[in-house]
């Protein structure tokens, strides 16, 4: 099975107008503006994953207001699958489609209610405003790759689900949708990491995949746990890979992953989160630098990214923190 390359990169794309068209040509994929052409919205977000130039994992965001039931193109084929996660509930009356010849519709009403289907097999869909609606893009070789990585058998046929409840993808809907609701960018790690629980998840759940009995694992050793705490300090903006750290530490990227966990306890985002506000306090007491300078210089896109971080961490606002720790 192949592995994802090191040479990984996020492109970030801006809110647009709503697309007229879809486009018809073979490198059509299901994420950014074919998507928004597909349900006709006026606004959507998208970040992605890709490796030289190749889409491996995307995250878009459609937003529309009120408007009367369509009839969507028909989606382009592609050897992926595609996971919706409805933000806000969506009423039965909302949201049908044909999916493989069998008519589907939505089974419960309820926020963050997900769908997922295979790009291979044809749909006709028919929807109506409003919708708010965070789709994830899974191509065939990064699930290649994350069955691969955690040692999760060859999956069969994806099980399709139309609007039902999952926690596992709600939650993790859930701790990026902050970030995506902002317009703040996804940054390499965490795009990683989404793509690797998202992966192993829809594979075992909705694919019917094992995984493979192991014996556990300690976490890094000290040289290791010392290189990761390196590069993490000096790519505090996250414009790093999984793929790269785990090469560092001479591992594949799931057993880092791993190993991370269990060494430091926590994730590899949430750790360099961690690093940005250890950065952030030191810059707040030691200079009279501004927020809208420390900001960058800590990692954060900016200054309101910075404050929503450190406001939830240390629940005050960084002025009242250096305010506060001016004497100490």
């Amino acid at each position: 099975m192949s592995s994802i390359r090191p040479r990984c990169r996020t492109r970030d794309i801006k809110p647009m107008q709503r697309p007229s068209t879809v486009q018809r040509n073979s490198g059509s994929q299901m994420f950014g503006s074919t998507l928004a052409s597909i349900f006709k919205a006026p606004k959507y977000h998208c970040a992605l994953k890709s490796t030289l130039g190749s889409p491996e994992f995307a995250v878009t965001r459609l937003q529309s207001g009120p408007r009367p039931t369509e009839k969507a193109p028909v989606y382009p084929k592609d050897n992926a699958l595609l996971v919706c996660v409805s933000l806000t509930p969506t009423a039965v009356d909302q949201w049908r489609a044909l999916y493989g010849g069998r008519e589907v519709g939505v089974s419960k009403s309820i926020a963050f209610a997900t769908t997922a289907l295979d790009l291979r097999c044809s749909m006709e869909m028919w929807v109506r405003g409003p919708f708010d609606y965070l789709h994830y893009y899974l191509s065939d070789s990064l699930l290649k790759s994350v069955a691969s990585e955690n040692e999760i058998a060859t999956p069969s046929d994806l099980r399709a689900v139309f609007f039902v409840e999952d926690l596992v993808v709600a939650q993790l809907t859930r701790s990026i949708l902050s970030q995506v609701r902002h317009g703040e960018p996804l940054d390499k790690l965490e795009l990683d990491q989404a793509a690797m629980l998202l992966g192993a998840h829809v594979l075992q759940r909705y694919c019917g995949a094992t995984r493979a009995a192991r014996s556990p694992r300690s976490g890094l050793q000290t040289w290791q746990r010392l290189q990761a705490e390196e590069v993490l300090r000096a790519r505090l903006d996250g414009n790093i890979s999984i793929k790269e750290m785990a090469t560092a530490c001479s591992l594949s990227p799931s057993h880092f992953a791993r190993g991370f966990r269990r060494t430091f306890g926590t994730s590899v985002h949430q750790y360099l989160i961690r690093l940005r506000l250890e950065k952030v306090k030191a810059l707040l007491t030691g200079t009279t630098k501004k927020l809208s300078e420390i900001a960058p210089l800590a990692g954060f896109c900016d200054q309101a990214a910075l404050s929503r971080a450190f406001s939830r961490a240390e629940q005050e606002t960084p002025s009242r923190w250096r305010r506060r720790n001016a004497s100490n």
